[in-house]
């Protein structure tokens, strides 16, 4: 498996399920990350019964992690859209889940490439401050510097001690925090 293509993927379908929510209408990300859920699973259950799914089964094949459960994170990953687009405000919600497409490809490819000290859960420091410094950076353009920092921090820190797959947890802690603490 190629980590490196890995991460190239999780992070350009990532920012794509996060422009979702810049879709002028509020209630359309919500039906659309249902529907890409829904044939998500058709797709998965179609694979899982033998059957040759194009595009689906050289993705499965080049870029999930051996043993995993095909396609888990990109279904953690629009399930945590899914939540943020109903629960949080458009602009929250869209913060929330660009931290994770940008986060946690940054911090894998930094770690992988740069890390030289491990400090949990095999991360690295290298890696987690990458992350953090790459998607303060890019979260400047969208958001104010308080909401930049604030979700940047908060991003990293829940990448690194999550014990759950980080792609059901960082969208949702990024969104709490912006809720939660005065950022304006």
């Amino acid at each position: 498996m190629d980590e490196y293509g890995r991460q190239a993927v999780h992070l350009i379908f990532g920012t794509a399920i996060a422009a979702v929510l810049l879709i002028p209408d509020p209630r359309m990300a919500p039906m659309i990350y249902a529907a890409g859920l829904l044939g998500g699973l058709v797709c998965l259950e179609a694979h899982l019964k033998g059957w040759y799914v194009p595009v689906i089964a050289e993705l499965v094949g080049a870029f999930e992690r051996d043993g995993a459960f095909p396609g888990k994170g990109s279904f953690y990953f629009v399930a945590s859209a899914l939540f943020c687009s109903i629960v949080f405000r458009p602009d929250v919600a869209f913060v929330a889940v660009l931290s994770l497409a940008i986060l946690d490809a940054v911090a894998t490819v930094a770690g992988i490439r740069f890390g030289r000290h491990r400090i949990v859960n095999g991360r690295t420091l290298e890696g987690s401050l990458s992350g953090f410094a790459v998607l303060c950076a890019v979260l400047l353009t969208f958001t104010g510097p308080v909401a930049a920092l604030t979700a940047s921090a908060v991003a990293a820190v829940a990448e690194l001690i999550s014990p759950i797959d980080d792609n059901l947890v960082v969208p949702l802690v990024v969104g709490a925090a912006l809720t939660l603490i005065p950022v304006a």
